[in-house]
């Protein structure tokens, strides 16, 4: 009964494959660009809770609620957490663990230096606080200058606004498909700050330096903050660094986020795309394979007309390889009328 074969091959010239796109999304849970509620959770184990604090997106009682980054504080000796057996303190393993991950050179020096970006100012520091979005949200990489973190300083009532400086520098060093950026007062919508340079050359009450307020690791979606130049900021961030004590210093910096209730970031991903133009001429794919199509025993036309004037409604497009194996699966928004008299160009897009 059908009037064409069951396959039509697609042509080279009705092919366009592996075509490189990039493409920019929000980063929390439902599509959410900015997280603007934030909470911790009760019962996160002790042992976890020495190192980091997980952040969730809703309240321990919603089943629903997935975390989002983690919010950690590390010092290079170990200071501020309680000493194990082996003396690998969590503080010092925080600190050596992205010491490791972040530095390209992790063994030319014991501590970050943060020296806003080649500026003059050296200074290496004794102590950081890491953020680190969950690897399901950010995929393949966070988006330079489309993040804006707030830190909620409620005793005096200011706001740090924090952001990279992408788009205010030509030098982001690439290497291995690893950017580093720093860590600047500012927001997405209005750029940087004149604070960021005041932030940069102020100093502390001894004359030591701060640096900047850290640096950002698009692929690897972590940020890693200054605590030094924090504790320094409008943010205030309070710094207590006892040895051989847990003083839970992460608890500070998660204070000032959830404070602030305010983290505005996205994702970055490349997409490879290809194009099938799949073309239904005229005589072809006017009959249906529906059940519905036929009646009796003898599998009649259910609408006596088809026999001179068929007609059919498309609603699915299958794919196939040489060997007539169903690869992939594309569904029309609605079914599409065709007959002898109409003829049709479907258009799929794979994406991968």
């Amino acid at each position: 009964m059908p009037d064409s074969d069951f396959f039509t091959p697609i042509s080279d010239d009705d092919k366009r494959t592996n075509i490189l796109s990039t493409v920019s999304s929000p980063v929390w849970s439902g599509g959410t660009a900015t997280l603007t509620a934030m909470y911790t959770s009760s019962v996160q184990s002790g042992s976890s809770g020495n190192y980091y604090y997980d952040i969730y997106d809703k309240a321990g009682s919603d089943a629903t609620r997935e975390v989002q980054f983690a919010v950690a504080y590390g010092h290079y000796a170990g200071s501020g957490s309680l000493s194990t057996s082996a003396g690998n303190n969590p503080t010092k393993a925080i600190y050596r663990q992205f010491r490791n991950v972040c530095l390209r050179n992790p063994h030319s020096g014991t501590r970050f230096n943060f020296n806003a970006n080649g500026s003059g100012i050296t200074y290496y520091a004794d102590d950081i606080f890491v953020i680190n979005v969950n690897r399901a949200r950010y995929r393949e990489k966070l988006d330079p200058g489309n993040w804006e973190l707030r830190l909620q300083n409620t005793a005096a009532n200011q706001t740090l606004k924090l952001i990279d400086d992408s788009g205010a520098t030509a030098d982001s060093s690439v290497k291995a498909s690893q950017r580093v950026f720093n860590v600047i007062s500012g927001s997405v919508e209005n750029g940087t700050y004149s604070e960021h340079i005041s932030a940069v050359s102020e100093s502390s009450a001894a004359g030591t330096h701060h640096g900047s307020y850290g640096y950002f690791y698009p692929e690897l979606g972590v940020i890693v903050l200054n605590a030094f130049a924090l504790n320094h900021s409008r943010a205030a961030i309070t710094l207590t660094r006892t040895s051989d004590q847990n003083d839970d210093t992460a608890a500070e910096l998660v204070t000032a986020i959830t404070g602030s209730q305010y983290f505005q970031a996205r994702r970055e991903e490349q997409i490879k795309s290809s194009h099938y133009f799949c073309r239904v001429h005229s005589n072809n794919y006017n009959y249906s394979q529906n059940p519905t199509y036929f009646t009796g025993s003898n599998a009649e036309l259910i609408n006596p007309t088809f026999v001179q004037d068929p007609k059919a409604y498309i609603t699915t497009v299958g794919l196939y390889n040489d060997n007539n194996e169903l690869l992939a699966v594309a569904k029309l928004s609605q079914p599409l009328l065709k007959s002898r008299d109409r003829e049709a160009i479907i258009k799929v897009r794979l994406d991968f």
